[in-house]
């Protein structure tokens, strides 16, 4: 059985009393006389080899190692109309037929659901109308560019017409240069560099002109033969006024072509120049404003289109999540097993159990049962944290269930937490530090069931043909272990050297022999008038003085209180570094129980801490250690 709780604590504290009084008195340094009784009258055990078993034991719960939750999947509250009698057994067949264990109302989801489509096939309109607008406005968007494309391509072209390819093309690489438009008077004063139709142009009247003059030339020549055969009657007068007339007629032509080519020169040519030029940068400005306007027109069915994606997608969220809602109102078999339902609500800070029936409500994530297989139990143990570190994963465990206390079953240590289990929230006490374990149950039967008591052994070493003693038959004198040997007269003192112990029986590794009778319970250690009177002297107390009786009682200031305890404190301390680590310099047996006199928790034991402890195991006036006083006490440490 498991010491836990007050009782545990009572046990701990009374050993870790007697082993610091041992410490701390300084009994070492006494030789007294031994008053015992003789060996035929006093209790004896012979010393002999067996196996000595180091184990904790600790309480524990049954539980279903593999266990199937079955929780309430529904938002919010919902009524159970269906359920599966507790204790029923599902079979490998009722899983493979999908059997209903657990089944909700979904009368309410149904009405949502319907309302769910109607909004979701109006969104799912919605997103295939946006889909293709984008697709046809990304169509539209081609067209637009690539006729945009084309009219400055055009444009360009009716320019390089007009010019020439070179000095348009000069023209349009200044303007994308200066970011003005050219001036033209480059061109039209050498008209040589022109090109295109205003070259031809030019050439037309320039021909004209050489053509109308050649004609007047032609005609005036003629007139002046004209005239010297009038003047000897060769020819008629009209003859001579018909060639004055065409003379007259011809300079007119010839002067009206250099007038047009001055015209085109001066308001034709620039005048048409500028219409091209300015065309094409028309062209190119409005090419600039398409791409514009796509982008403009893209980004707006691009936006339509996600949020009309975000509204369809969450209206079909809805929609599966409700569906999904729905589903879970209905509970299948997935695991075979034995059906066992919640105990409680499963909420930590509830008290009160519910009730797992039909025409019950349950909430979101409720635990309403379990499917546990009979087949793998597991042993859930609260060990101590004093234990704790001596608990190994795969260690061997012997369980015995209480409600079969004559089987014995087998197991293994399988995890430990590496955390203490949180403190109760009702009325836990936060001094009692445990870890959950968690301990295989070997060979389990359909009796056995989750939620029983058990007791677990666990373990720790095992050492086998041993020469090993009662835990009682050694004694602490001087900082030895001995024990006393039975013989006719006093009982013998022999100083031994001891090993594993567990809490009945210590291993004997020098000083005793098989066969040899020892005490059970060591004579009493008593002194004589002149030690007790050094063993007073040294405590700093007088007969019959004290603190109470006109003595002030010195304070506390970490000094030794007494020179024995002082010796016995530099006995320990053998590296003389003024403290005692508990793991090298105390005795391996004295280790567990000092471990709460290092209030300062730093791995050594100081005179103070000494000094404190022995403060604390004085008995009261006139009682004896560990005797409760009359007087009103303080709370207890």
């Amino acid at each position: 059985m498991a010491t836990t709780g007050k009782r545990r604590k009572y046990v701990i504290l009374i050993a870790t009393v007697a082993v610091a009084a041992l410490a701390v008195a300084g009994l070492s340094r006494l030789s007294g006389r031994e008053k015992a009784a003789s060996g035929s009258d006093a209790a004896t055990f012979t010393v002999s080899r067996g196996d000595l078993v180091m184990s904790v034991t600790e309480s524990g719960t049954i539980k279903a190692r593999n266990a199937v939750e079955v929780e309430s999947g529904v938002e919010g509250d919902a009524t159970i109309i269906s359920l599966v009698p507790e204790g029923s057994t599902i079979t490998q067949q009722d899983v493979a037929d999908g059997k209903i264990l657990v089944e909700l109302d979904a009368s309410e989801l149904r009405d949502d659901i319907n309302q769910q489509k109607i909004t979701f096939n109006s969104a799912e309109a919605d997103y295939t109308e946006a889909k293709e607008s984008l697709t046809i406005q990304k169509n539209q968007n081609d067209s637009d560019v690539q006729q945009g494309l084309l009219n400055v391509k055009f444009a360009r072209m009716d320019l390089q017409k007009y010019l020439g390819a070179d000095v348009a093309d000069v023209l349009i690489e200044q303007y994308k240069t200066t970011g003005k438009v050219p001036t033209l008077t480059t061109l039209i004063a050498d008209p040589n560099a022109l090109g295109g139709a205003s070259q031809q142009k030019l050439r037309e009247m320039r021909s004209d002109i050489d053509l109308a003059k050649e004609e007047y030339d032609r005609a005036s020549d003629d007139l002046v033969w004209t005239e010297k055969l009038y003047k000897k009657d060769y020819v008629s007068k009209s003859e001579l006024e018909s060639d004055e007339l065409k003379v007259t007629r011809l300079k007119v032509n010839w002067e009206r072509s250099q007038t047009s080519q001055d015209l085109f020169l001066k308001y034709d040519f620039p005048k048409e120049v500028e219409k091209l030029f300015s065309d094409y940068l028309e062209a190119e400005r409005e090419l600039e404003r398409i791409y514009a306007r796509t982008r403009s027109k893209l980004s707006q069915a691009e936006a339509r289109l996600g949020s009309m994606q975000a509204r369809y997608e969450l209206n079909k969220e809805r929609l599966e999540r409700i569906q999904s809602q729905i589903d879970a109102c209905v509970m299948r078999a997935t695991e075979p097993g034995l059906v066992i339902y919640a105990s409680n609500s499963g909420r930590r800070w509830s008290r009160s159990r519910t009730n797992i029936e039909v025409g019950e409500e349950v909430y979101e994530r409720q635990l309403i049962m379990t499917i546990t297989n009979a087949e793998e139990m597991d042993v859930d143990v609260k060990v101590h944290e004093t234990n704790v570190d001596k608990v190994q994963k795969g260690q061997p465990v012997r369980i015995v269930i209480d409600a079969q206390p004559d089987k014995v079953f087998d197991g293994s240590v399988q995890k430990i937490a590496p955390l203490p289990e949180p403190t109760s929230f009702w009325g836990g006490n936060p001094d009692l530090k445990v870890y959950t374990t968690d301990v295989s149950l070997e060979g389990a039967d359909p009796s056995i069931r989750p939620g029983m008591n058990a007791q677990v052994e666990i373990v720790i070493a095992e050492l086998m043909d041993v020469l090993v003693i009662p835990i009682q038959c050694v004694a602490n004198r001087g900082g030895q272990k001995v024990c006393y040997l039975s013989s006719s007269g006093e009982p013998e003192e022999r100083v031994i050297k001891t090993g594993a112990f567990n809490d009945r029986f210590v291993e004997v590794l020098e000083g005793l022999e098989e066969g040899q009778q020892v005490l059970l319970n060591p004579p009493r250690v008593t002194l004589s008038r002149s030690e007790e009177a050094a063993l007073k002297r040294s405590n700093g107390r007088k007969k019959g003085s004290g603190p109470g009786a006109g003595e002030k009682k010195p304070a506390d200031t970490g000094k030794p209180a007494s020179g024995g305890m002082s010796e016995q404190f530099k006995k320990m301390d053998k590296n003389g570094d003024g403290k005692i680590s508990i793991s090298e310099e105390m005795p391996e047996q004295m280790r567990p129980h000092v471990k709460s006199l290092d209030t300062n928790q730093d791995g050594f034991l100081d005179q103070q801490e000494m000094n404190a402890a022995a403060k604390k195991m004085a008995p009261p006036a006139g009682g004896k250690p560990g005797q409760k006083s009359s007087k009103p006490q303080g709370p207890r440490p």
